[in-house]
């Protein structure tokens, strides 16, 4: 007795490839049952639509194909993915019975295996009450690159776990902090439009981040709705929730400027630290003392293994001793462009900003911690 067809479709496998590989970052390692820890594959008119969902996060790609049977099913992810990805760089068929049995071809290689019914698979849902921003991916993907790295990874603060999409009529902000660092950067916008606001998670934007091109010409788009934001590239989607609660307010939260200024070179400050650092372990997570007087710096810090210090150049009228987790500065420096950067802070004990001097629509902000009165 000869089987019905349900799905098929052939398609060029360096396109499912990469298709398959964005949408199987939204499927959960922990995911429990079989339906989360798969694929929705969908053959319609000349496109193959590739779907994951953990329930917190959807991506979507579309390739094109040749359907030759329009249908869907749902296929193991990390099973699909390796298939597809070792197999021989030739088209790809797919093929399903109405038994869900799935033959995939490439080439010499094929493989049988079992699907799932596609009506079981979760939902992606609708957004909603959009509000829509456009600019070019190259552009988020800095903003992404600027900020992401201060996100809390604490649940106390919940919403501290996303940034914040600040748009304005001529500018997006975007700002990320986890309660000792902030880092803000935006880029201007064209053609005014509606202000609004909206924080989206961090484990979603570093999805998007890797799926940004650093082309200058290519868009992405927001569409940002009162619970859902779905990001649109082209042929990729992701969709992601809209966090809840009420961020910190930078605009008024970050000092204008401090009553201490001076000006450091970024690259000899990170070997400085880097050298320092040796002596911090994750038990001994002493500060790294920072003394500037008389035109130099001296970084030191001294714990159970020992002491160490380094002196840099750098142009500060005044004197000043303040003491810091040196991870949060080192990673501030990476994160900066150009060669220097402005330091001001109003004292010990007050917030510090580090501004670099060849991008002004960037800033980050470490707090300081107490010194004790013996070095």
């Amino acid at each position: 007795m000869t089987m019905s067809t349900l799905m098929r479709c052939i398609c060029r496998q360096d396109l499912l490839n990469t298709a398959l590989g964005h949408a199987a970052r939204a499927v959960s390692s922990r995911a429990v049952g079989e339906m989360l820890k798969g694929l929705l594959l969908e053959c319609k008119g000349d496109t193959l639509t590739v779907t994951g969902n953990d329930l917190e996060m959807g991506i979507v790609a579309v390739v094109p194909a040749e359907v030759k049977a329009e249908g869907a099913v749902v296929l193991d992810a990390r099973m699909i993915c390796e298939m597809v990805r070792r197999a021989p760089g030739q088209d790809v068929e797919i093929t399903v019975n109405e038994r869900y049995m799935t033959n995939i071809q490439c080439g010499a290689s094929v493989f049988d295996v079992t699907a799932l019914p596609a009506e079981n698979y979760p939902v992606l849902p609708e957004v909603s009450g959009l509000r829509s921003l456009t600019i070019p991916q190259a552009a988020l993907k800095r903003l992404l690159g600027m900020t992401l790295f201060s996100v809390s990874d604490a649940e106390t603060k919940h919403i501290h776990t996303g940034v914040l999409f600040d748009t304005e009529p001529e500018k997006l902000t975007l700002v990320a902090l986890d309660g000792h660092r902030l880092a803000l950067s935006h880029v201007p916008q064209e053609g005014g439009g509606e202000a609004f606001s909206a924080v989206l998670p961090a484990v979603s934007l570093r999805e998007l981040e890797r799926m940004l091109e650093s082309d200058e010409e290519a868009q992405v788009t927001l569409h940002i709705g009162a619970r859902h934001v779905l990001i649109d590239l082209t042929g990729l989607t992701l969709i992601t929730r809209v966090m809840e609660g009420e961020f910190f307010k930078y605009k008024t939260g970050i000092p204008k400027t401090g009553t201490f200024a001076a000006t450091l070179e970024i690259k000899p400050l990170i070997q400085a630290l880097e050298r320092v650092g040796l002596l911090i372990t994750e038990k001994l997570k002493n500060p790294v003392r920072l003394a500037f007087s008389d035109s130099k710096l001296t970084v030191s810090c001294q714990t159970a293994l020992g002491r160490a210090q380094d002196d840099i150049d750098c142009e500060c009228p005044d004197e000043l001793e303040i003491g810091f987790n040196h991870r949060y500065l080192l990673d501030a420096l990476r994160h900066m462009e150009g060669e220097r950067f402005r330091f001001e802070t109003s004292g010990a004990i007050s917030p510090c900003l580090m501004l670099p001097e060849s991008d002004e629509d960037t800033l980050f902000m470490v707090l300081p911690v107490r010194l004790s009165a013996n070095p």
